[in-house]
């Protein structure tokens, strides 16, 4: 994934990205009068891959309207939280992405990360969504010329 891809869904946003020592995570987001501001840990963050997942995260936040107080109910944020996922995972990582990495041969969830250039519980959050939320099903690889003779 881009990063200016991040960036350009940022400005369609209108959310602004700043770098901040938040300390207690690597990235939050703030929305006030319907504005958002993307806070960034970069010394929270290892990373350009890991800039990249929390921005997708955060960016899911803004488009989905999902904040929340800091004093929020658990159930509250939880669903916020996923709602933020749901859509960076759709919108960055979309099941027919994953697809065409899996007939390239990335199997394992670590290859997929790489491939992607995000972290690796990113993709596992999304294989889990597609496969037990969706309900979705990969492909089976095709055979080789030499197995089907």
């Amino acid at each position: 994934m881009e990063l200016a891809q991040l960036y350009r869904d940022a400005q369609q946003l209108d959310a602004r990205i700043f770098s901040y020592p938040i300390t207690f995570a690597g990235a939050a987001t703030i929305e006030v009068g319907g504005r958002y501001g993307i806070f960034l840990d970069f010394e929270r963050l290892a990373g350009l891959t890991e800039v990249r997942g929390a921005l997708a995260h955060e960016l899911g936040h803004c488009a989905t309207g999902c904040t929340h107080r800091v004093s929020s109910p658990y159930d509250l944020v939880s669903r916020h939280e996923y709602k933020a996922d749901r859509w960076a995972i759709q919108r960055y990582l979309p099941f027919e992405a994953l697809q065409e990495a899996m007939a390239a041969g990335c199997r394992e969830p670590w290859q997929l990360a790489e491939w992607f250039q995000l972290p690796e519980p990113f993709v596992r959050r999304a294989l889990n969504y597609y496969l037990y939320v969706r309900g979705m099903r990969f492909a089976a690889p095709a055979k080789a010329e030499e197995e089907t003779t």
